[in-house]
């Protein structure tokens, strides 16, 4: 068997980026209105948009919570 288009084991999975709160509401914002200007027209893009930014949504909520976690130091 020929491996010279063979991939495994020589690929490294990507590393996740690093996002501030603030630019992944600003993707959510529009994500959402893409969603909304292609629902007329293309119905299952706007779903999946959609979804994409219900998991948008999903990791700011949880960023939130673990920065206000974070901050109950007392002073």
């Amino acid at each position: 068997m020929n491996s010279h288009f063979c991939k495994v084991g020589k690929r490294r999975p990507t590393r996740r980026k690093v996002f501030s709160i603030k630019e992944l509401e600003d993707k959510y914002t529009r994500v959402m209105e893409e969603a909304y200007n292609v629902e007329q027209t293309d119905m299952s893009l706007s779903d999946i948009l959609l979804y994409e930014a219900q998991k948008l949504k999903q990791r700011i909520l949880s960023l939130k919570k673990m920065e206000a976690k974070g901050l109950d130091a007392a002073f």
